[in-house]
């Protein structure tokens, strides 16, 4: 056994509640495996799914890559990991809520070393390197519950899970949150909406399309634009919400570039939602993503994030 398998297998064991020392470390169960179909689009498209599940994007290494690409883009323009207020001394257990790859977990796991930092997604798999002492990975469905006894968390986090909450489930998710979040601890979420700046007319088409197709299959990319008034409804104290526009890109020089290249990393892995729903075909569909790409090479696009934070 390997040293990364050696931390996990101790983790795992940690979270059923054997060697848990911290009083807010609860004991919890693993989830089911979730079972995985192959894609049956084009063979162009033909990307991992999972089955039986809400999440609209792919799960598989191609989108695994664009996580980690994202994370560190995201870290670059937020020059951080975190924007709620927190105190290091007073952070003793975190949650990341869809931990993707895990380099979020990781990461925060290093810099806050005396706390234990959870990660749960419906399947996850971390880098290839030996993972920190303090960090604990889990598989399960956060729209069916988080695994976790109430008042556990000083911080919980969650990232860019629009495209797996359906829109009746966010009042449920957010009292989850707000449920295993200890009192004054804080509650952070990061979305991107569907607003786009000075998009040209293949971007706005895409985006029309996009909005459509959610709605249908039961989406709302609109509600980021709510989040702050769904925190204040939890009874959240010190909310506070976010836009940041951020531009898409070589006018946006570097930062401009990455983002770029992750919405273009992004945007095909929405094709079976488009198929399905509008029935877009492929060749449609890969004539308007060039002509997005030549338009975000010469228009000064620019594309929202929202960041919300309050504390329980």
């Amino acid at each position: 056994m390997d040293g990364q398998e050696t931390q996990v297998s101790l983790a795992q064991r940690e979270l059923v509640g054997v060697g848990s020392t911290h009083p807010r470390r609860q004991a919890i169960a693993q989830q089911p495996t979730v079972r995985l179909a192959q894609a049956s689009s084009v063979a162009v498209f033909a990307r991992r799914y999972l089955i039986d599940t809400d999440y609209l994007l792919p799960k598989d290494l191609i989108e695994a890559n664009r996580l980690d690409f994202q994370h560190f883009y995201l870290k670059h323009v937020l020059k951080s990991n975190y924007l709620a207020p927190l105190n290091k001394e007073q952070v003793h257990t975190i949650l990341d809520v869809g931990c993707g790859t895990g380099r979020w977990v990781i990461e925060m796991a290093r810099a806050f070393p005396q706390a234990r930092v959870y990660g749960i997604d419906l399947e996850w798999s971390t880098p290839p390197q030996k993972l920190p002492p303090n960090v604990a990975f889990l598989q399960g469905d956060v729209l069916e519950g988080l695994p976790f006894s109430d008042h556990t968390f000083d911080y919980v986090h969650q990232r860019l899970l629009a495209l797996g909450i359906p829109a009746k489930k966010w009042p449920f998710l957010l009292q989850e949150l707000q449920r295993v979040t200890a009192p004054g601890g804080w509650i952070e979420l990061f979305e991107g909406g569907d607003t786009f700046v000075n998009a040209g007319p293949a971007l706005r088409l895409f985006i029309e399309w996009y909005r459509q197709a959610c709605k249908r299959a039961g989406y709302d990319p609109a509600i980021m634009d709510r989040l702050g008034n769904l925190f204040q409804s939890l009874g959240l104290r010190n909310v506070r919400l976010e836009t940041l526009s951020v531009p898409v890109g070589p006018w946006g020089r570097h930062e401009g570039v990455m983002l770029q290249k992750n919405l273009m990393a992004t945007f095909p892995g929405l094709f079976p939602l488009l198929q399905q729903q509008l029935n877009i075909d492929e060749r449609q569909f890969n004539i308007v993503l060039r002509e997005i790409n030549r338009e975000m090479e010469i228009m000064q696009v620019e594309y929202q994030y929202y960041v919300v934070y309050g504390q329980k």
